[in-house]
């Protein structure tokens, strides 16, 4: 195949590139050039250009494959699509489990309601100034809803030629969000680890290469339509055990309940990533999406440990790198002391 992936330099965008040079297909990258991702091999065809600016270099090109990583609002899929020639093959448009429209129950399939953007959601997306278009975190609230919004532009577009992959957790090495990257770092680091709410509470993440190699594999087969791209959820204690496996780490779990967690003044998912507290109605079951349409079309996803050994090879690297996720220093001493002083009373 004659493959495109739009933000080719990119997380997801490298591994997909890597995954189908691999596979003996033909690249081009099209990037605003301002990421370097050491990962992404060579022999790609590389476009530079900003979608929001400047397509001319994609202008009537056709391509079997299109992958595109960083659409965020519906006018970013449809003018993508006005430049490339109807005549592309298939689009694989990477959206979000963010999507839908609630988390209040646990294995929420394809088929579950998703939200669309309000009037005032699509004002938020056309008023962004042009260099924060590129960036999820530019559309708060509004990033589930628009990400739909572009799932029905691209249906709308190509039918059945679309392929929508709602993805969850990206991780891996370079992994620029470091939430799990801070689990695998500060369990490395040994001494007692202060680990959030019940250590049955589920947990789900895909390893980005894994990722990649359905959206690679999906496409030469053919597949059209929705399927949640994430692995099958897990228990956080057996992550956390499995760091400390990886690891050789003789780091101790401390288990902190949710309220001592928020009494310590911690920021749910950012200072504490992959937690959320069970109070949250909203997203009670975020990280326990139904996945089996995806395994059952050919997903297939790594060991943990070795998704976790990666990281860690990769992070013991970078060690004064600081991570943009994770608890800081004096909230978890805060968050160990009262928790083990409630423990001897």
């Amino acid at each position: 195949m004659n493959v495109l992936v739009v933000g080719g330099t990119g997380f997801l965008g490298g591994a997909v590139a890597d995954a189908a040079l691999k596979a003996g297909h033909k690249i081009t990258i099209f990037t605003r050039g301002q990421t370097v991702n050491p990962a992404v091999g060579a022999g790609f065809e590389t476009i530079v250009g900003d979608r929001h600016r400047d397509l001319s270099g994609l202008r009537g090109r056709s391509f079997d494959l299109v992958v595109d990583t960083c659409a965020f609002a519906p006018e970013a899929v449809a003018s993508l699509l006005d430049a490339l020639s109807p005549s592309i093959g298939r689009y694989a448009l990477v959206s979000s489990v963010s999507v839908y429209a609630g988390f209040t129950e646990p294995g929420l399939t394809e088929q579950a309601p998703a939200s669309r953007a309000t009037p005032e959601q699509m004002d938020l997306a056309r008023s962004l100034p042009v260099e924060q278009r590129s960036s999820a975190a530019s559309y708060g609230t509004a990033y589930g809803p628009l990400k739909r919004e572009c799932e029905l532009v691209a249906f709308e577009r190509l039918g059945a030629r679309a392929l929508i992959l709602r993805s969850g957790l990206l991780v891996g090495a370079g992994d620029y969000t470091d939430r799990l990257t801070y689990w695998v770092r500060r369990v490395d680091l040994g001494r007692p680890v202060p680990a959030p709410g019940d250590p049955k509470r589920l947990v789900q993440l895909i390893d980005v290469r894994d990722a990649a190699r359905f959206i690679v594999e999906g496409a030469e087969r053919g597949l059209g339509g929705i399927f949640n791209l994430i692995g099958r959820p897990l228990p956080m204690s057996v992550l956390l055990d499995s760091c400390r496996h990886v690891a050789g780490s003789d780091a101790r779990f401390v288990w902190c309940p949710d309220e001592a967690v928020l009494a310590a003044g911690l920021e749910p998912w950012t200072e504490v990533p992959l937690w959320l507290p069970q109070a949250d109605e909203a997203f009670r079951h975020f990280l326990e999406i139904d996945t089996e349409k995806a395994f059952a079309h050919g997903l297939r996803t790594r060991p943990l440990g070795e998704t976790l050994g990666n990281i860690l090879t990769w992070d013991r690297t970078r060690r004064a790198t600081p991570l943009k996720a994770g608890m800081p220093p004096e909230k978890e001493a805060a968050l160990l002391a009262a928790v083990e002083l409630d423990a001897a009373v």
